[in-house]
């Protein structure tokens, strides 16, 4: 009797699950295929992490500086750059946040100013001042603020 005979069932069954392995693996379910010509263009990493930077508001930087009697300050700063950067440091508040902190902390405020690089300098503070909670009898105002299109605008006072 033939040595291969006995193994055949075996040999089968394998070549078998081998086959109908391979041939589920090469399904089409597996969105592996490219997107057709007409698909809206997918998000990378890059383009959420773009997003995300200046997701609802039109800063790429902003930096805020409110100094009170006996030199108590509140300060914010958020960056787009790279990954991006926020920090916050509230005296009145007894505050300090770094990170995806602030940041979670900074975004909707930044989200709810409305100003653009053409808006008057007033404008501007009492909007920074009402968004942030912050009070009207400061020694000193200051914020520069850096817009998507490259912009630069600084706001300051000082009573």
């Amino acid at each position: 009797m033939n040595k291969w005979v006995s193994k055949k069932p075996m040999m089968t069954a394998l070549v078998m699950t081998l086959s109908v392995g391979l041939a589920a693996g090469c399904g089409t379910d597996n969105n592996l295929s490219a997107p057709p010509e007409n698909a809206p263009p997918q998000n990378t990493a890059t383009d959420v992490e773009n997003e995300q930077s200046t997701a609802g508001h039109e800063f790429t930087k902003f930096d805020l500086e409110v100094e009170y009697e006996n030199r108590v300050k509140y300060e914010a700063e958020y960056k787009a750059e790279g990954n991006g950067e926020a920090e916050i440091e509230d005296d009145i508040n007894e505050v300090s946040l770094k990170g995806d902190e602030a940041y979670t902390e900074l975004s909707p405020r930044l989200e709810q100013l409305k100003f653009d690089s053409n808006a008057d300098q007033q404008e501007v503070m009492t909007q920074v001042l009402e968004v942030f909670g912050l009070k009207d009898d400061y020694k000193e105002f200051e914020l520069e603020v850096m817009f998507e299109d490259g912009t630069v605008k600084k706001y300051e006072e000082k009573k």
